[in-house]
């Protein structure tokens, strides 16, 4: 055997990862997480009148009474619709951005107003002082929630037909029926209520064009299980989907023209979770994030030329890789993005990436893989409270020296990446408790021959010592007379008194190979685990 193995190619891990933390979304334009906050409905229509424009209404105010939100209704009688003169505003409330301020979001409840014909003359939705005072509120960071024909409306304004999702306007439905929709996005607020094929009775909106390249798409329907008609869009017919615009969070769903659906439980609970997502006040599943979003914000940094190039590639990658649904290639070019963006030290980027990440990680329990390489896995133990461990990315190849001297084996040692630990409980949550931090060793497999997790050891080391914290002892391999890692073997620990603070913990590992094993490429799994000791 010559060498069993040069490198252990690239360490996968899971950064930053938290238990008992919550997300601290930001806060909408009007809108206070503790607070009852307010939001408008706006139904007028001034074309054709969808009936469920009432049931939408009230089941919006009754959410609210349930969910700690006020409406205002903006859906007065003009023309042929009747409106809804007993809860309708007075007056328009599109007067200024300033008095649009007051609402955490607003919702469009299907307000056509017959403007299909792209005629510019042709009465609209919002005139112009009204639409600048629209403008100004998304742009100062308020939030649009569009139901339905939300997307037949205002069709000669394409900045908002950006605003309902990448140009996508209503052109055409088949007869109501029953068809599938599957969930894209599990993890976004508004879709974790809902199955991942959902079947429906519904009038489904075909788009005049497929806005996926500029939107996060949610929810897409399946047109082999009903007739899509003429407009047909494909296999890839996106039905709702949210996007970050222009400082503001916008969220369609094409569903909800049956007044049954303003009924239906699920289909409320996912209403609602896409409103609080507008009004800032909930967050997940990356937050609506988009490529495009991300590479934006990357053209606006400031920095090195050479390595916002590198990031763009790793971007790119990881895109063409989410596009074909490979998410665990996505997730390692992300994380190879978000390694070479450090050093531009851009937090508005560095957060836009940990987005992508959050978002791919949630459409696959695989996470990134490295055939020739030895990922480390994560696990956390604890009980509600915040212990944080933290291990090195998938940039940070773990490679394997061969050491000279030794007669009766092959010895390779590495240094394993620094692992932080931290302890953020509060006195109660921890009681008279510490941490440990420990680790095990897979077998070293590759296809010719096997290693048990008895040929590793490991000599820790806390890089940042304090009084409290203290490292584990020297583990030997079974050559050494010792067990190696095929149990848990100690790495770190505090004492109730050390636990407070961050902690950089790592290991020298040592793999002895016993002469004759073949040569080739050994992949293993080192396991590290965190959790609270008494």
């Amino acid at each position: 055997m010559k060498k069993p193995v040069s490198t252990w190619g690239a360490v996968v891990a899971v950064a930053g990862v938290a238990v008992g933390l919550g997300v601290a979304p930001n806060a909408a334009i009007g809108a206070e997480a503790d607070e009852d906050y307010q939001i408008l409905v706006v139904g007028e229509t001034l074309g054709f009148r969808h009936s469920h424009i009432d049931d939408t209404t009230l089941a919006l105010i009754k959410l609210g009474e349930e969910n700690g939100f006020t409406v205002d209704v903006w859906d007065p009688p003009v023309g042929r619709s009747p409106g809804q003169p007993a809860l309708s505003m007075t007056e328009s409330p599109f007067t200024s951005t300033e008095d649009l301020s007051k609402y955490a979001t607003i919702v469009f409840a299907s307000p056509v107003d017959g403007t299909n014909s792209q005629n510019p003359a042709s009465p609209r939705l919002l005139d112009d002082a009204e639409l600048a005072a629209f403008q100004g509120y998304i742009r100062g960071g308020g939030g649009y929630l569009g139901l339905h024909a939300a997307t037949d409306a205002m069709h000669a304004v394409p900045w908002y037909s950006e605003l309902t999702g990448g140009g996508a306007r209503f052109r055409s439905h088949p007869a109501q029926q029953q068809a599938t929709m599957r969930v894209e996005n599990p993890a976004h607020p508004s879709t974790t209520m809902l199955p991942a094929e959902w079947s429906r009775y519904d009038e489904w909106y075909n788009f005049t064009t497929n806005p996926r390249e500029d939107v996060h798409v949610l929810i897409t329907l399946d047109e082999t299980t009903y007739n899509p008609g003429n407009g047909a869009m494909g296999a890839d017919h996106p039905l709702a989907w949210c996007q970050n615009f222009e400082g503001g969070r916008s969220w369609y769903e094409g569903a909800g023209h049956v007044d049954s659906a303003w009924t239906d439980p699920i289909f409320l609970e996912h209403i609602l979770g896409g409103l609080e997502w507008t009004a800032g006040l909930v967050s997940g599943g990356g937050d609506c994030v988009t490529f495009p979003e991300v590479g934006g914000v990357l053209a606006a940094a400031t920095g090195d030329e050479s390595v916002k190039a590198e990031v763009q590639g790793h971007l790119a990658a990881a895109k063409t890789a989410s596009d074909a649904d490979k998410n665990a290639d996505a997730i390692t070019a992300l994380i190879l993005a978000q390694r070479a963006a450090g050093s531009l030290e851009n937090e508005a980027l560095d957060a836009k990436i940990d987005d992508l990440l959050e978002w791919q990680r949630g459409l696959t329990t695989d996470g990134p893989s490295d055939a020739d390489g030895v990922p480390i896995d994560v696990t956390i133990v604890d009980a509600p409270g915040a212990l944080t461990l933290t291990v090195a990315d998938v940039n940070d190849a773990v490679r394997l020296n061969q050491e000279e001297g030794f007669t009766d084996r092959w010895r390779f040692t590495a240094g394993l990446p620094t692992v932080k630990v931290s302890d953020s409980r509060n006195a109660t949550q921890a009681g008279n408790s510490g941490w440990a931090a420990s680790g095990q060793s897979s077998a070293f497999t590759s296809d010719d021959d096997t290693l048990g997790a008895e040929n590793f050891g490991w000599a820790p080391k806390v890089v940042t010592p304090r009084d409290g914290v203290i490292a584990g002892p020297q583990v030997n391999t079974a050559i050494d007379g010792g067990t190696g890692l095929a149990t848990a073997s100690l790495l770190a620990s505090a004492t109730p008194e050390g636990r407070r603070g961050v902690t950089d913990v790592n290991a020298w590992l040592f793999l002895d190979a016993p002469l004759g094993t073949p040569e080739g490429d050994y992949s293993a799994r080192l396991t590290l685990s965190l959790f609270p000791t008494d």
